[in-house]
C-alpha cells in the first residue's frame, strides 16, 4: 500500500534532460534570490525509484505532517539527486544499487564529520557539536550555557554527495533551541525561528516539528556550517529532517 508521497507526486515521474536550472524555490546561496545549478539527465525509472524510496522512508501512517512536508518538496529532492548525478555520472537505483549507484538516506549524526559525506577534507573534531570526526552517533546533546552553538562545524561536502534540509524535529519534552542559521560558502544566511513551542501541549504523542522557510540545498563540494540558538540549558535532541544523496558504497553502517 503506497502512501501520501507516492500518491500525490506522480507528476514528478518523468524523464528529465541534462540542463542548467535556475532555482528560486530553495536556499542554495545566501543573498541570492535564485541560483543556477547544473543537473544531469534523470530517467522516468530513476524518478520512480526515488519517489518510491521517499514514500517508504517517510510513511504518512507514521507522521502525516512530515510526509506532507517531504511530498511538497519532492521536486527539490529530485533536483538534488540530479546535482549529485552530474558529478558522479552514476544511475540512481535506490536500495537496488551497489558500488557507485546513487541512493538516498536520512541524514544521520554519524555522517556529520565523515569524509564520505560532510567532511571531505578530513578535518578533525567536525562531528555533531564538534565531536570526533565521523564518531558521533547521536543527535542528543546536553548544553550548560545559552547562546549560539555550532551543531555542524564548517565542513565541505564530498564531491559525490549532496544534502537537503526541509525541517526538524526535537523529540524531548521541552526543546531548548529556538533558532537556526546556515552559513554556506562562508556567507551567513538570516537566522530562522524554530517554532517548536507552537503546539497544544508537551507529551509523548505531540512531537515538536518545524518546517524551514525554504529547503536548504547543500550541493557537492559546498562548504556549510549550521548554528543553533539555545535559549535554555539542558538535554536537547534537535534532529534535522534532512536527506543525503550519495553513492551506495558509502551508505553503510
Amino acid at each position: 500500500m503506497m502512501g501520501k508521497i507516492w500518491k500525490e507526486r506522480q507528476d514528478l515521474i518523468k524523464d528529465y534532460p541534462d540542463e542548467t536550472l535556475t532555482l528560486s524555490n530553495a536556499l542554495i546561496m545566501p543573498g541570492q534570490e535564485s541560483a543556477e545549478v547544473k543537473v544531469a539527465e534523470f530517467s522516468e525509472t530513476e524518478a520512480s525509484l526515488l519517489l518510491r524510496k521517499l514514500d517508504v522512508m517517510v510513511p504518512d501512517r507514521g507522521n502525516e505532517l512530515v510526509a506532507t512536508m517531504v511530498a511538497e518538496e519532492a521536486d527539490s529532492i529530485i533536483t538534488l539527486a540530479r546535482m549529485v548525478k552530474d558529478n558522479t555520472k552514476d544511475t540512481f537505483r535506490g536500495v537496488l544499487g551497489a558500488g557507485g549507484n546513487l541512493d538516498i538516506s536520512w541524514l544521520r549524526a554519524k555522517m556529520v564529520g565523515s569524509a564520505n559525506f560532510l567532511n571531505k577534507d578530513g578535518t578533525s573534531s567536525c562531528g555533531v557539536y564538534g565531536g570526533t570526526s565521523g564518531g558521533v552517533l547521536t543527535w542528543l546533546h546536553t548544553e550548560t550555557s545559552t547562546g549560539s552553538k555550532t551543531i555542524i562545524p564548517a565542513q565541505t561536502m564530498n564531491q559525490y554527495a549532496g544534502l537537503i534540509y526541509i525541517g526538524a524535529i526535537d523529540p524531548v519534552e521541552v526543546p531548548k533551541v529556538d533558532a537556526i542559521q546556515w552559513t554556506i560558502a562562508t556567507i551567513p544566511a538570516p537566522a530562522q525561528t524554530l517554532s517548536f513551542d507552537i503546539r497544544k501541549d508537551f507529551s509523548d504523542n505531540d512531537l515538536p516539528i518545524t518546517r524551514f522557510e525554504k529547503p536548504v540545498v547543500i550541493g557537492p563540494e559546498k562548504l556549510q556550517k549550521v548554528d543553533l540558538h539555545w535559549y535554555i540549558t539542558g538535554d536537547d535532541k534537535f534532529k534535522p529532517i534532512a536527506f543525503v544523496v550519495a553513492k551506495a558504497e558509502v551508505l553503510t553502517l
